[in-house]
């Protein structure tokens, strides 16, 4: 009995520290693992981006335009805008604002960290963006994801998703 209980408590361990574990503000900015960014696919019309979006939110609500801008907690918050083209997105960006310096820093790390698994290594750009490309699996087309963190005096990350063929 001794024994099976040293090999449960050992399993429990290895299965614990083997899962990747993500700040809050990860998860709720990435949302969902599925399409390229959010649930959400390049090439995706307007009405299928708001059923991923929580409309509550939506500043903006244009033909070709959408804006939606969060709240994470206490001074700390994040925008999303979709671009479209004939009622076909074509560039996502994200912009998030903290009150901490470190925040941005661990959220650069995190989103780094995520697209390095997916595209592999990102390319550190002469502006500062880190850069990943792909292939979006709907279209085929080229898909760029540009992020930088641009912390200063107060924390910010930006991401931009962009189809290249655009």
């Amino acid at each position: 009995m001794k024994y099976k209980s040293i090999l449960l408590i050992l399993i429990t361990v290895t299965i614990t520290s083997c899962t990747t574990k993500h700040s809050p503000y990860f998860d709720t900015i990435l949302k969902s693992e599925k399409g390229t960014f959010r649930g959400v696919e390049i090439g995706d019309n307007v009405e299928t981006v708001k059923k991923t979006e929580n409309l509550d939110f939506l500043v903006d609500n244009m033909p070709d335009y959408l804006y939606f801008d969060y709240e994470l907690d206490m001074g700390n918050s994040y925008t999303i805008s979709y671009d479209f083209s004939e009622n076909k997105l074509y560039e996502i960006e994200v912009a998030a604002y903290f009150d901490l310096v470190n925040d941005a820093h661990l959220l650069f790390t995190e989103f780094s960290d995520y697209f390095n698994t997916q595209y592999g290594k990102g390319k550190i750009e002469d502006d500062g963006y880190t850069t990943w490309r792909t292939k979006d699996k709907k279209t085929g087309n080229n898909i760029e994801i540009a992020m930088v963190n641009d912390s200063q005096d107060y924390g910010y990350l930006s991401i931009l998703i962009s189809n290249l063929d655009y």
